[in-house]
């Protein structure tokens, strides 16, 4: 008879699904590992040129802090709760103009893909307007406005407000006829069902593009926003910073507002793999 003693038994169903987690883990962490990695070497050979510039130059404090001095207002701001609410508050302003620049830009995107008279009449409006900086517009948002948050929201609107609507109507006008008569021949009888089922689905992706790409010019115009007579918010904490030529406050601000654009782009990036 054969001997069976040497044979491994086969895995239980408890036992596969725990070889699967671990599996899921393992690949996990790789991934994480593969997406950290880059921006961790780019804090490393930052930090590293930093100090060397510390020690060849010798500069004053006020002109670059050391990289412990960065370090320790970073985290004596974070834990008495000042860059939180800070951060809070530029968040709020940039989310604000954003989500008004979705509801105003997209529509127009696709009115201006869909009807040639609506791309011909505004088309040339938004090319004329699209170069000119928000720092251009601080001035007429005084006046329009005043010095309160209406005047900031203005500023990252104009920001946020032409990605959107560039996108959006790239995105519509690329989408394959060859889905349109698909969704045609598969019953979608009026230009909304197949505008709402085809279209719409189809040029999603390049949207979320304009969305990313919308929330990150917003959040860099920032800092002019906060220009216009701001008491908070991180544009308001480097401000303050120079004005009290405290310069290490003025790099807490600056690394606050690329670790929130990092996290946030990175979420943006999530949500288009998940839709994709």
């Amino acid at each position: 008879m054969p001997d069976n003693s040497d044979m491994t038994p086969l895995p239980t169903g408890e036992g596969r699904l725990q070889a699967f987690a671990k599996e899921h883990a393992s690949q996990a962490s790789k991934n994480a590992a593969a997406a950290v990695g880059p921006y961790v070497l780019a804090l490393l050979m930052v930090a590293l040129v930093w100090q060397l510039a510390i020690v060849a130059l010798d500069p004053p404090s006020t002109i670059l802090p050391s990289l412990g001095k960065v370090a320790g207002t970073f985290f004596e701001e974070l834990f008495s709760g000042e860059l939180l609410v800070n951060a809070g508050v530029s968040l709020a302003r940039v989310a604000t103009a954003w989500l008004i620049s979705g509801v105003i830009g997209i529509p127009l995107g696709v009115l201006i893909a869909r009807n040639g008279m609506a791309e011909r009449l505004i088309d040339p409006v938004i090319e004329l307007f699209r170069p000119i900086s928000p720092l251009a517009w601080i001035p007429l948002a005084i006046l329009w406005f005043g010095i309160g948050e209406a005047g900031k929201v203005f500023i990252i609107f104009i920001a946020t407000f032409f990605p959107i609507v560039l996108n959006t109507v790239d995105g519509i006008k690329r989408v394959d006829p060859v889905l349109l008569r698909a969704g045609q021949v598969l019953g979608c009888t009026n230009s909304a069902e197949l505008f709402f089922r085809v279209m719409l689905p189809a040029a999603l992706p390049s949207i979320l593009v304009g969305l990313r790409v919308s929330f990150g010019t917003g959040w860099a115009a920032i800092i002019a926003a906060e220009l216009v007579a701001a008491n908070s918010g991180l544009g308001y904490l480097i401000a303050d910073g120079m004005e009290i030529l405290r310069s290490d406050l003025v790099m807490v601000g600056m690394i606050a507002i690329g670790i929130i654009g990092v996290l946030v782009d990175a979420l943006f990036k999530a949500l288009a793999k998940r839709i994709a």
